[in-house]
């Protein structure tokens, strides 16, 4: 029994042994190919972001002209605010004027321009006038 326990040894230390030193084998190609995994994922992260980089600045580019597209459009607001207001005024003013001319064509009398009388002339006269009694005083 000696022999078989030696042997049983043998076996149980080869049968531990034999996947360990396998397993070793097996950790370096996977270490190899983790690493180079990671080098491409490096890679990738990179190029990531790099293309992030130029979106960013593209977004702050379209941000910018939004601001400036939202400044052009208060400009426009104001103004048409502005003119809103300034449309009531001038139609305040235009009732104004129209009750006026209302009041006026109804209120007062068109004088036409003086014609100067026309006179008859006298034909000539065949008849004399008597003459004026003279002043005694005289």
């Amino acid at each position: 029994m000696p022999i078989l326990t030696a042997v049983k040894k043998n076996l149980v230390l080869l049968a531990v042994t034999l996947p360990v030193l396998l397993a070793g084998c097996a950790t370096r190609e996977s270490a190899e190919r983790a690493q180079a995994s990671a080098d491409l994922a490096d890679s990738h992260a990179g190029d990531a972001r790099s293309r992030a980089d130029e979106a960013r600045s593209r977004a702050d580019a379209a941000q910018g002209r939004a601001d400036e597209a939202a400044g052009i459009g208060n400009n426009a607001l104001g103004k048409a605010q502005s003119n809103e207001q300034r449309v009531a005024v001038l139609e305040s003013d235009l009732k104004k004027a129209k009750a006026q001319i209302h009041w006026l064509s109804r209120n007062v009398v068109y004088k036409h321009p003086l014609h100067k009388k026309h006179r008859a002339h006298p034909l000539h006269n065949t008849t004399t006038l008597p003459e004026a009694p003279k002043n005694p005083g005289m």
